[in-house]
């Protein structure tokens, strides 16, 4: 019977937390779009370059793969980026009092590439820091 790890494929990849980031950023690409109508007027850029950056999360949660470690570095560069941008919104918009729902959404996206963030990160470290072999001799 297989294993939970099994099935999440971390058996084959043991620092592999792709899978786990890449719902993530599906998530945010999802919130991104539903909530693009409303938090489109705070955004400094036009809407067609939203719509873009919505489709390049999404594009890069596809590309998200045990194979190219570069991929988790774009995955953890990606979310920061994500982070500070909405954390900053939540905070802007908070501070100036505009509608709390806003504020909730912004704070939400802040709070999803908050943790795709933390998993492409571990990831990262996985393909970085060597294995330690461990002892399992008895003593």
């Amino acid at each position: 019977m297989p294993t939970f790890k099994d099935k999440l494929g971390l058996s084959k990849f043991p620092h592999y937390y792709g899978d786990v980031g890449r719902l993530f950023f599906l998530l945010g690409g999802v919130v991104m779009l539903f909530s693009l109508p409303l938090l489109n007027q705070m955004m400094p850029v036009p809407a067609y370059v939203s719509i873009l950056i919505i489709v390049a999360v999404v594009f890069v949660a596809g590309i998200t793969n045990p194979a190219q470690k570069w991929v988790h570095i774009l995955d953890s560069v990606i979310s920061l980026v994500g982070i500070i941008l909405f954390e900053y919104l939540a905070i802007l918009v908070y501070t100036q009092g505009n509608e709390f729902f806003t504020f909730l959404l912004n704070q939400t996206l802040a709070a999803i590439f908050l943790f795709a963030f933390y998993f492409s990160v571990k990831t990262v470290r996985g393909f970085v820091v060597p294995e330690r072999k461990s002892d399992k001799s008895p003593r």
